[in-house]
């Protein structure tokens, strides 16, 4: 989705167009909605995994854009995107048409969906981050889309990339732009957001370019924007829009580009109370003289607890918070003789 950098009222720093469609603007120029990948000044190839360790595997795709798993069999996209079936890491998880759109605090709709799968993957629930990333904090972004598809070069009056042909997942990394959280409203509700700049090389001070400086483009939008903490990685952010110049060629990132990012902190009370949603369905197998009681991790600490008889029962706790692993809780317990029956309990 793309945001033509120019002034409306109400709207600081950029003037939308209806989605799809090209559409005069109030300056003079014109421009044209988009779905959004990461367009890497300095290393197109970045086509797996980054070395940082940020949660590359929790992005996939759906409806040729971008997808974030968050867990207990729900993905967050744009609402621009839609949701559908959902490519992650190879494989392909049907969706199984529950859905929610977010929705702002005065309850109307936001460019935010919500989708469940089933069957759902073998992946732990991502951290949402409580506080909207600090000015200046780096962030990495991943997604499906295209990337740089030639050399840096003269772009009109713009320096910057083409974009490739075709897309790919691919990642970089950024500076969030100083000023908090705004509102834009690129069509379909408002939306709050924080930004990042595609900063040219040289640039000094705090907004300098990062070692894999990166702007949304065509096929991103929907893709995760993570933040590193002193507890670890954390998804903060949505990449919803970008900010491009009225004049500037399609299919191209120049300098000064922003990209936009819907912000998790505002929107995580809704994510996090559809993602524990779904109670999870325990497993039971026999191992031995063990039985290991498994259930998905959906991010919510749940104690196991066990009782002998479903007639006025006594649940006696087994394991408290139990921790995850590769996206499931499995507790270990002996074998018994006699009936035993498990519950889950927050």
């Amino acid at each position: 989705m793309y945001l033509n950098k120019s002034v409306r009222a109400g709207f600081p720093q950029w003037q939308l167009s209806k989605l799809f469609l090209c559409t005069w603007l109030i300056l003079g120029s014109f421009g044209c909605f988009s779905l959004l990948a990461i367009v890497d000044a300095n290393s197109p190839a970045n086509t797996n995994a980054p070395p940082d360790g940020s949660p590359w595997d929790h992005v996939g795709t759906v409806n040729g854009a971008s997808g974030i798993y968050v867990g207990n069999g729900w993905v967050l996209t744009a609402a621009h995107v839609g949701w559908g079936n959902y490519l992650l890491n190879g494989a392909t998880y049907p969706f199984d048409g529950n859905s929610l759109r977010l929705t702002n605090a005065d309850g109307t709709a936001t460019d935010m969906v919500m989708f469940h799968l089933s069957p759902q993957p073998n992946l732990p629930s991502v951290v949402l981050a409580t506080n909207t990333p600090s000015d200046y904090a780096q962030v990495d972004m991943i997604g499906y889309g295209k990337i740089a598809g030639s050399v840096e070069t003269n772009i009109g009056s713009y320096r910057g990339f083409n974009c490739s042909v075709p897309g790919y997942k691919s990642w970089g990394n950024n500076k969030v732009n100083p000023g908090g959280a705004f509102l834009i409203n690129a069509g379909l509700g408002n939306i709050t957001v924080f930004a990042t700049d595609f900063t040219s090389p040289g640039t000094p001070g705090l907004g300098s370019q990062t070692a894999y400086e990166a702007q949304g483009a065509a096929g991103d939008s929907g893709g995760g924007v993570f933040h590193q903490t002193v507890s670890g990685w954390e998804l903060a952010g949505m990449i919803d829009a970008i900010g491009v110049y009225g004049d500037q060629p399609a299919n191209t990132a120049v300098y000064t580009d922003e990209t936009y990012l819907g912000d998790i902190a505002t929107y995580r009370p809704q994510i996090a109370a559809w993602r524990a949603s779904t109670a999870p369905i325990l497993s039971i197998s026999s191992v031995g003289t063990t039985v290991q009681v498994c259930w998905p991790d959906t991010g919510m600490g749940y104690d196991l607890e066990a009782a002998t008889s479903l007639l006025n029962p006594t649940w006696a706790a087994v394991a408290l918070n139990p921790p995850a692993s590769n996206g499931r809780v499995c507790v270990t317990v002996p074998a018994s003789g006699s009936a035993r029956f498990f519950r889950l309990h927050l």
